[in-house]
């Protein structure tokens, strides 16, 4: 007798699911009334959403449970991927909800979002602290003294419960604080917010500086521009005497400079990777986490990434999503007057063991790359890295630019995302994509912030 779907034990097409990740289990369940049966069972949706979680972020922090959730509540994010990947992926996605705005201080901005929650991590030149999106108020947390203008932000470090970001404070031309701070959160509200910091200098003159974060150290890499050497400086979270910051002195692939090169450095799994573009290609030095918290750090490994398209730059930037698991290490951005270069470096996870040594990440694909027409006036790469959000300004109009990453094609699309007349897109201080919530925040110079919601 033929097989059918029919005749399969429902054991055998949950494993087939296993392997299927949206929108195809959707597809699955139109296929004949036996099979849409599964519907209606915890399993399959469990099952669907722990897959495509591996490629792509659900509508709930990165660590959590699902098994914790309810059937509802289950179908809800599947539900919820669907209807923004349907409309983020259209020409011009629309609102989906009115837009909610806010008046804060002039000097406010977002310095990070925690994934997949309703908290945003809002500084002043005094403050940090964090903020209910849903609510549109301050948690009721004591706020964070900084005492200077955020310079640069990490990657987080991510643990159930608990998200934890690095970011410097400029206190002068060479002395700049380093801070730490841990959000822990629960059901999306923040329920405890602390912070640690320290004091260091850095060297005069031209150089690029970046921030890093491992659940075991914060660190800064500085290179100097017409060197070709970098500053590893790696600390312990406590604080505690019994790990003084380490310093070591790394040799990078050529002499840098400052005015063609960018640098950036991100930490994945404990090991700290270093990526220099220089408008060709990119150079990855991985430095493992084993020499990480050795405090003496040596490279372990090197990769390249062709630059395929680029522009002589008028200024350039470099943006990093909060963990390159999705196949995202980092964006660099080089503008002209009339138009952006962006290029993409993919990122791929490797099977290598656990030892502290070998690198959990593979690079070497070109990078992919896409030109933006018109000059950009703020931008925010998301979670994953696969939305990158720009305020472009065009001969004709300014719009809202959503540049969306297809890991799938390795191609990239834009998207003029739908903007009420009511914001004024012409004087816009920070944009913020959140692709767990499918929202856009942003504040303009008067530091109003808005919320534009596209599921």
């Amino acid at each position: 007798m033929p097989l059918s779907l029919s005749t399969l034990p429902t054991d055998i097409i949950l494993e087939v699911v296993n392997f299927l990740d949206l929108p195809d289990p959707i597809s699955l369940l139109s296929t004949c009334s036996y099979i849409y049966r599964l519907s209606n069972e915890r399993s399959f949706w469990l099952s669907v959403l722990e897959t495509t979680r591996k490629k792509s972020p659900i509508a709930c922090p990165r660590h959590t449970d699902l098994s914790q959730y309810t059937l509802e509540a289950l179908k809800d994010l599947a539900i919820s991927w669907l209807k923004l990947q349907s409309n983020w992926n259209r020409p011009f996605p629309r609102l989906a909800h009115p837009v909610t705005s806010t008046a804060l201080s002039e000097d406010v901005d977002i310095i990070f979002l925690v994934p997949g929650t309703d908290i945003l991590l809002l500084s002043t030149a005094e403050t940090v602290l964090c903020w209910d999106v849903k609510l549109t108020a301050p948690f009721p947390l004591p706020a964070i003294e900084i005492d200077g203008p955020v310079v640069d932000v990490s990657a987080p470090s991510e643990v159930p419960g608990s998200t934890s970001v690095a970011f410097l404070v400029r206190m002068s031309d060479i002395v700049e604080r380093r801070h730490v701070v841990t959000i822990k959160h629960e059901a999306g509200k923040a329920i405890s917010f602390t912070g640690i910091y320290s004091e260091f200098s850095g060297p005069s003159g031209s150089h690029f500086k970046s921030v890093f974060l491992t659940e075991e150290v914060v660190g800064t890499v500085v290179v100097v521009h017409n060197r070709q050497d970098c500053t590893v400086t790696v600390g312990a979270l406590t604080g505690s005497a019994d790990r003084q910051d380490s310093t070591s002195v790394l040799k990078i692939p050529h002499t840098f400079s400052y005015q063609d090169e960018m640098m950036v450095c991100f930490a994945y799994e404990g090991h700290l990777y270093q990526l220099i573009e220089d408008g060709h290609s990119v150079q990855i030095q991985h430095i493992s986490r084993n020499s990480l918290l050795s405090g003496e750090c040596e490279q372990a490994g090197l990769y390249s990434s062709d630059v395929l398209v680029s522009s002589p730059p008028y200024s350039s930037t470099c943006m990093i999503p909060s963990t390159p698991q999705y196949g995202v290490g980092a964006i660099f951005i080089r503008r002209t007057d009339t138009h952006l270069s962006i290029s993409l470096v993919p990122a791929t996870l490797t099977d290598a063991v656990d030892n502290g040594v070998s690198s959990p990440l593979t690079f070497g694909a070109s990078c992919v790359s896409e030109i933006v027409q018109g000059k950009e006036m703020s931008m925010w790469l998301d979670h994953s890295g696969f939305n990158a959000g720009f305020v472009v300004q065009s001969a004709t109009a300014i719009n809202l630019l959503l540049v969306r990453y297809h890991p799938d094609t390795k191609s990239i699309s834009q998207h003029t995302l739908e903007v009420p007349e009511s914001i004024d897109l012409d004087d816009p201080n920070v944009v913020c994509v959140d692709d767990t919530a499918g929202a856009v925040h942003l504040i303009d110079k008067q530091g109003v912030l808005s919320t534009l919601r596209y599921v």
